[in-house]
C-alpha cells in the first residue's frame, strides 16, 4: 500500500464464516433439545411399556368416585380412584397407557404422581 492509501476492514470475509457457523450451531442446539427429550422420560420401567405407551399428562378431569379422566399424547383414559400411584422423579403426573383390541379404549397400567399426590400409609 502506498502512503495516500487506507486500509479498509472489510467485513465480507467475516461472512462466510458466519454462514457456516449458524447452521452448525442451530443444528447442535437441535440435537442436544432433541438428546435431552429422549433422556428426559427414559426412566419409564419396562412394565409400564418403558417409551411407548408413556407420556406427561397434558390434561386432568375429576370425575365422579374420585376418577381421573388423564389425556397424553397417546390418548386419554379414566383411572379409578382405587388403581396405584407411584411416586414421579420429575415431580410431574405420566400416565402409561395401552388399547388391548380397537373395540377397548386406552386402559392405564402405569400412573406415575408428584410425591405429595401419593397418599401416606395409615
Amino acid at each position: 500500500m502506498g502512503s495516500g492509501q487506507k486500509k479498509v476492514a472489510s467485513s465480507y470475509c467475516r461472512l462466510p464464516i458466519a454462514h457456516c457457523l449458524l447452521p452448525a450451531c442451530l443444528g447442535l442446539f437441535a440435537a442436544i433439545v432433541m438428546i435431552q427429550a429422549a433422556a428426559a422420560h427414559d426412566w419409564y420401567p419396562r412394565e409400564c411399556c418403558h417409551d411407548v405407551d408413556c407420556a406427561p399428562v397434558e390434561r386432568v378431569e375429576m370425575l365422579a368416585d374420585g376418577v381421573l379422566r388423564l389425556t397424553s399424547r397417546v390418548g386419554t383414559t379414566d383411572v379409578p380412584a382405587s388403581f396405584p400411584r407411584q411416586p414421579s422423579p420429575d415431580d410431574q403426573m405420566h400416565i402409561c397407557m395401552v388399547r388391548y383390541s380397537h373395540f377397548d379404549g386406552m386402559q392405564p397400567v402405569c400412573l406415575f404422581v408428584p410425591p405429595a399426590m401419593i397418599p401416606k400409609p395409615s
